[in-house]
This record gives C-alpha cells, sequence and structure tokens, in this order.
C-alpha cells in the first residue's frame, strides 16, 4: 500500500517514526511472499512430501536384490554341506600377535575379542574390529594354535556359526541400498584349511 506523500512529510520530521513505518511497509508487503508452498505450488509440495528423505531407502529394484541375496545365502547355509564337524575341546591357545602383519595395530582388540572362545567353525574365533565408519575388519583366528589365519574387510557386519564353515560377510539387510553401496554387497566364503574361499553359484 503506498505512503501519503502528506504522511511521508511528517514522518520526515521524526526518523525514528519513518524507520518503523518502513519496516512496517516492508513486513506487510511481503506477506504474499510468505505463503506456504501449498498455497503456491500445491503440486511441488506433493511431490516433495513423496520424495522426502523420511521415504525408506529402498525400492522395488533393490528389493529385488535383497530378496536374491537373502535366497542365495540361506541356500548356503542351510545346505549341509559345510558342517564343521566336531568342536575342538583342546585349550584354547591366546592370539599369536606375530602371525599377522596387522596384529601388531589391534593387539588390545585382539586380545579382548579371543575371550569370546570358539565362536566359528570347530576351532576358531572371529574377532571384529571397526576400521571407520561402516567398516569392519574380520580377523579369523585359529584357537588351536593362536594363529591369526586369515583376514576379511566388510561394511555391514558378518554372520557366522560355530558349526559351520560358511562365513556371510555383509549378511543381506532389507534396509541396504545395494545399488549405491557396492562395498554393502553380501559375499559368502567357505573356511578352508584356515582360509576364507569365495563361493560363487
Amino acid at each position: 500500500m503506498p505512503i501519503n506523500p502528506k504522511t511521508m512529510y511528517k514522518l520526515l520530521k521524526h526518523p525514528l517514526l519513518l524507520l518503523i513505518s518502513i519496516v512496517a511497509f516492508a513486513c506487510n508487503s511481503g506477506s504474499d511472499e510468505d505463503k506456504t508452498i501449498a498455497s503456491t505450488h500445491p503440486k511441488l509440495e506433493k511431490q516433495l512430501d513423496r520424495d522426502s528423505v523420511n521415504m525408506p531407502v529402498t525400492s522395488s529394484e533393490n528389493a529385488g536384490l535383497y530378496e536374491r541375496y537373502q535366497i542365495t545365502m540361506e541356500e548356503y547355509e542351510n545346505s549341509g554341506n559345510y558342517s564343521a564337524g566336531n568342536l575342538y575341546r583342546g585349550k584354547l591357545s591366546q592370539v599369536d600377535e606375530k602371525s599377522h602383519t596387522e596384529a601388531q595395530n589391534f593387539k588390545t582388540a585382539l586380545r579382548e575379542g579371543m575371550e569370546e572362545g570358539i565362536n566359528f567353525a570347530g576351532k576358531y574365533t572371529v574377532v571384529t574390529i571397526g576400521c571407520g565408519t561402516n567398516c569392519q575388519r574380520h580377523f579369523i583366528v585359529d584357537r588351536e594354535t593362536g594363529k591369526i589365519t586369515d583376514q576379511v574387510q566388510g561394511s555391514m557386519g558378518a554372520r557366522y556359526s560355530t558349526g559351520s564353515r560358511v562365513f556371510i560377510l555383509n549378511p543381506p539387510d532389507s534396509s541396504a541400498n545395494y545399488n549405491q553401496c557396492q562395498d554393502c554387497s553380501p559375499k559368502a566364503y567357505e573356511l578352508k584349511d584356515g582360509k576364507l574361499q569365495p563361493l560363487e553359484k
């Protein structure tokens, strides 16, 4: 709304009143610009609401990937072809820190992890150590000799058991977006002579 010239003249006599009037005018004139996006662009608001970050990260394509990974890993784990046999009952050796080049860097974590006892393939202890955001190193330790026989790195943990030689790196997770995180893809291994060998379909 324009200011009357006479009013402007009177206000010029009082600079403080002028300043207050200008601020009030600016606030009133901006009221139309402050309307919500719903009143000005309803279609855009609907799109933003639909595509907001509150949506699940999964998609129909990702759901298909998850199902394939899940089925494949379950086939390995339930096949019965990778039984670990008898559980080792002898004395449990402590970790041999000279058996792996990286062991010296993780002395404390390895020693603490060994306290869990045998947790993989009949006589091994898997010790998982964080190496940053979404990063874990899994050390395979033979509890009969104390030697670190292998080590593998992943992004989403691991799944294994005392009675099986199957080691699943990055177990299937329905919330993972496999299209955007290649390092999150599940991988299956079989432990052979202390070494993790990839299982392929």
